[in-house]
């Protein structure tokens, strides 16, 4: 069942990975015609997952593997076999999936123009709101990879619970994020370091860190529930500083180097740096934000910018990115109940990222 040959012949884990795409793509389109799909579906749906899915970076995917074998190598001193590669590259893309699903609701939530380098999937002439039903068919394939791949597993519903909460989870923050950016009306006051918090808590970090690690220490045995908790304070720290990253690169990045151009000061979002400017702000800067923050107007964009570098926002974040760094070292020092090289393969990751 598994690409057992391509996986032993790959050189580098996300490789090995990526053999198992086709796979599960097949099993997908298989699934739909078991369920009475024409060949038009299955067109549309081959040529969406393709779009959508493996496009990215694969961090989440791939943290699966590397998490599954670090515990294994604690846990039995030995490498994973092919055939755990394999089974744990499925969790990996049903975290894949799981991401497309929320990128492509996100970007029409969003009216986004690009991802990944390319035009959005809800962006092509033929697809436009189809797209919201394409991102719920990317959410149901997560479960239908669970059962087959997992669903005699001892382990299947405390992996499938994992996955509704995380979902869950998610779409709270998604709330939080959408109801603090009304374009019609900017309300520079909902723009608190607590909300901000939150968002990022619920939105970003249980899917992005928590769930490739629980994940992880799920299929690997581990059973304690004060281990979870532990992955969970740590992977939320992580979260957050890996979301204020991102909000610092969609206004300082390269558009180039990120594949997106930033849109977060024109969304009205809740970002890092309107809370952090809003904290240090003249009476007159604020006027400014006030008049020029949530709007389409390249001038208005500037401006808001201008603000930003007046308050030195570059140098506020390098601060708090070597903080942030230090204080998540402390937390890993206190961390005896597994290996610390869980966390540290994701920090490795992520410190002083470009993209």
């Amino acid at each position: 069942m598994y690409p057992l040959q391509e996986i032993a012949n790959a050189s580098s884990d996300k490789d090995k990975f990526l053999a198992v795409y086709p796979m599960l793509k097949q099993e997908m389109l298989s699934h739909m015609a078991d369920n009475e799909m024409p060949q038009e579906a299955l067109d549309w749906c081959k040529t969406m997952m393709d779009y959508t899915v493996p496009g990215g970076k694969l961090n989440r995917g791939v943290t699966v593997l590397a998490v599954h074998r670090t515990l294994t190598q604690a846990n039995s001193n030995r490498d994973l076999t092919d055939e755990e590669v394999a089974k744990a590259s499925v969790l990996g893309w049903a975290i894949e999936f799981l991401q497309a699903f929320f990128l492509v609701a996100d970007d029409v939530m969003d009216a986004s123009k690009t991802r990944r380098g390319q035009p959005c999937w809800y962006q092509l002439p033929h697809v436009k709101n189809i797209a919201i039903n394409d991102s719920f068919l990317l959410e149901s394939y997560v479960f239908t990879m669970l059962k087959k791949h997992f669903g005699k597993e001892e382990f299947y519903l405390q992996l499938l619970e994992l996955f509704l909460q995380v979902i869950q989870q998610t779409e709270f923050g998604q709330l939080l994020d959408l109801t603090s950016q009304d374009e019609a009306v900017v309300d520079l006051d909902k723009f608190t370091l607590e909300r901000y918090r939150k968002i990022v808590k619920y939105k970003t970090a249980f899917y992005t860190f928590y769930l490739p690690v629980a994940i992880g220490m799920i299929t690997s045995g581990v059973k304690g529930t004060e281990e979870y908790d532990l992955a969970q304070e740590i992977c939320c720290q992580m979260g957050e500083y890996f979301q204020i990253q991102d909000d610092y690169l969609d206004c300082f990045g390269d558009p180039e180097v990120i594949g997106k151009v930033g849109t977060d000061i024109q969304d009205n979002k809740c970002s890092w740096l309107v809370v952090q400017a809003l904290d240090r702000v003249t009476k007159e800067q604020r006027t400014l934000l006030e008049q020029n923050y949530g709007q389409w107007d390249d001038e208005k964009v500037k401006n808001v910018k201008d603000v930003y570098n007046e308050l030195e926002l570059v140098k506020v974040f390098e601060d708090y990115e070597e903080q942030s760094y230090k204080n998540i070292q402390e937390a890993l020092d206190k961390v005896t109940l597994m290996p610390r090289d869980v966390f540290e393969l994701l920090l490795k990751k992520i410190y002083k990222r470009s993209k």
